[in-house]
C-alpha cells in the first residue's frame, strides 16, 4: 500500500498548482498526484496538440503564482518569445509546458524527494481513522492523511440529440477519440454549439488540409466576443442592487451605457466584476441563480469568456471563404447511417432546414449534473455519502476551504476540492486566475 501525506486526485492545472503551492509552503512530506496521463499540468485545456488553440487570457494575466504576476510572461520571454508583451495570447500547449516546468522547478528548489506521480485512475475513497484510502484502477491503493480532488471538467457532456442515428460519425465531444481527425476534401461537418469549444474545433479542423465545410449551430447563433488586450483595468462599477439578479443586470446595462459615454469599453465593466462576482453570486437566492443559468448564462459567457483577436480574424476569413457558416436554431434530428448524413434543424427565425452532413461533433460544453449520472468517481463519492451535490447540482457542496460536505452536512477534514467541482457554490472558479488563488489558499490550509 502506498503512503502519502497528501494525495491529489487529478494532474491537470488544478492538481499541479496545489502541488506547487504545497512545495512553496515548505511541505517536505510525501505528495502523490494520481492521474493516468503521462504528463502533468495538461488536462483537457492544455493537452491540445494544435498550435492554433490559444489561451483565452493574455499572457500577462496567466501567471501560475498569484504572488508573482509576471511569472508566465518572464518564462515565455526566456523560453519562446524574447520580445513577448503581456497582451499576446500564447498557445495553450505552450502553457502546459510552462506548468510542468514550474512544478519541476519547485521540486528542485524545495528538495522534496517524496513526490510521486502515480499513473492510475481513482475509483473510490474510503475514510480511515488516520485519513483516507484512495482505491485505484490498477496498483496498490494510496493511504493519505488529506486528499485533494482536482477533478477539472469531463471530456464530454450528455448527448445533445437523443434521436440521432449514427455509424461512428457523431462525437459527444471534440476531445474524445478522432473527432478532430484530418477532414477529407469538402467534408461537411456540423458542430453543435458556437462557444469556445466549437471555436477550438473550427480552428483544429480548418487548420488541417484539405479544406472542409463547417456549420456551427446553437439556439441563438452567438459567437464569443473578442478580447481587447490593451484595455486599462477599471474599478468595479458601484452597484446598489444586491440579492436580485434582474436588478443587478439592469444596473450593469446602465454601467455599460455610462462607460460608452466616457469612450470606455463594456469589457471594462465585465472584467471589473471579477473580484466581486463570487460575493454577488453568494448573495443571490437559489431561484435567481437558477434563472441565471436558464436565461442569462449564454449571454454572460459570450462576453465574459472571450476569444483572442487573431482567432476572430481567422473565423472571419473562413466565413468570407464560404468554409464556415453560423446558424441559430435547434437540432431536431440527425441521421448519419446511410451514405450522406442529414440533420433537421428548426431555425430560430422560423422554418426548418435540412442540412447534408458527413460528421457531427457536440461542442456544447460541460453540463455535468452531480445529482444525475456524473462521472463514476464523483458518483461513488456521493453514493458513499462522502459528498453531496450543491443546490444547483453542478458541483459539490463545500465549505469555505473547499472541504467536501457529506450527507450529514458535515464539512470534511480530509477531502477537499477546488476549481470546476466548486461551480455553483462559486461563480468564478474555472479559470487560472481563480484556480491559482484557490490552490494557494488550500495549500496554506492543508499545511495548517
Amino acid at each position: 500500500m502506498g503512503e502519502s501525506a497528501i494525495a491529489i486526485v487529478g494532474g491537470g492545472c488544478s492538481g499541479l498548482l496545489v502541488a506547487v503551492q504545497l512545495l512553496r509552503g515548505g511541505c517536505r512530506a510525501p505528495i502523490t498526484i494520481i492521474d493516468p496521463a503521462a504528463k502533468l499540468g495538461r488536462g483537457l485545456a492544455y493537452g491540445t496538440p494544435f498550435d492554433s488553440h490559444l489561451l483565452n487570457v493574455p499572457a500577462g494575466k496567466m501567471s501560475a503564482l498569484p504572488d508573482n504576476p509576471g511569472h508566465f510572461l518572464e518564462w515565455l520571454r526566456a523560453r519562446r518569445r524574447p520580445h513577448a508583451d503581456g497582451a499576446i495570447f500564447a498557445p495553450r500547449k505552450t502553457y502546459g509546458e510552462y506548468l510542468e516546468e514550474t512544478l519541476r522547478d519547485e521540486l528542485t528548489a524545495s528538495g522534496n524527494r517524496h513526490f510521486k506521480h502515480v499513473r492510475a485512475e481513482a475509483l473510490s475513497i474510503r475514510i480511515q481513522p488516520n485519513g483516507a484510502l484512495v482505491i485505484l484502477d490498477r496498483g496498490e491503493p494510496i493511504n493519505a492523511e488529506k486528499v485533494v480532488l482536482a477533478l477539472g471538467n469531463p471530456a464530454a457532456g450528455p448527448p445533445s440529440v437523443s434521436s440521432a442515428r449514427t455509424e461512428g460519425r457523431q462525437y459527444r465531444s471534440p476531445w474524445i477519440g478522432d473527432a478532430l481527425r484530418r477532414p477529407y476534401q469538402g467534408e461537411r461537418i456540423l458542430l453543435v454549439g458556437t462557444g469556445l469549444t466549437a471555436v477550438d474545433s473550427v480552428l483544429a479542423l480548418q487548420g488541417q488540409q484539405p479544406e472542409c465545410n463547417i456549420w456551427m449551430l446553437s439556439r441563438r447563433g452567438i459567437l464569443p466576443q473578442v478580447h481587447n488586450p490593451r484595455l486599462v483595468p477599471a474599478a468595479p462599477p458601484q452597484l446598489s442592487a444586491s440579492g436580485n439578479a434582474l436588478a443587478i443586470f439592469r444596473e450593469l446595462r446602465a454601467a455599460v451605457a455610462a462607460f460608452r459615454e466616457m469612450d470606455l469599453c463594456w469589457r471594462n465593466v465585465v472584467d471589473a466584476l471579477r473580484p466581486v462576482s463570487n460575493q454577488m453570486w453568494a448573495d443571490l437566492p437559489l431561484a435567481d441563480k437558477q434563472r441565471f443559468l436558464r436565461h442569462l448564462k449564454t449571454y454572460w459567457e459570450t462576453h465574459r469568456h472571450r476569444m483572442a483577436p487573431e482567432i476572430h480574424r481567422r473565423l472571419d476569413l473562413y466565413r468570407e471563404q464560404g468554409r464556415l457558416h453560423v446558424l441559430a436554431g435547434r437540432l431536431r434530428e440527425a441521421n448519419l447511417r446511410n451514405g450522406a448524413g442529414r440533420a433537421r434543424i428548426s431555425l430560430r427565425g422560423g422554418g426548418e432546414r435540412l442540412l447534408e452532413i458527413d460528421r457531427m461533433i457536440d461542442c456544447t460544453g460541460i453540463h455535468e449534473n452531480y445529482g444525475d449520472k456524473p462521472r463514476p468517481f464523483i458518483a461513488s463519492l456521493i453514493a458513499d455519502r462522502l459528498a453531496t451535490p450543491n443546490d444547483l447540482g453542478i458541483g459539490f457542496r463545500t465549505d469555505r476551504h473547499g472541504g467536501l460536505v457529506d450527507a450529514e452536512m458535515r464539512p470534511s477534514r480530509v477531502l477537499f476540492t477546488l476549481g470546476p467541482p466548486r461551480r455553483g457554490e462559486l461563480f468564478e472558479t474555472t479559470a487560472v486566475p481563480e484556480i491559482r488563488v484557490q490552490a494557494a489558499e488550500l495549500a496554506r490550509h492543508l499545511l495548517g
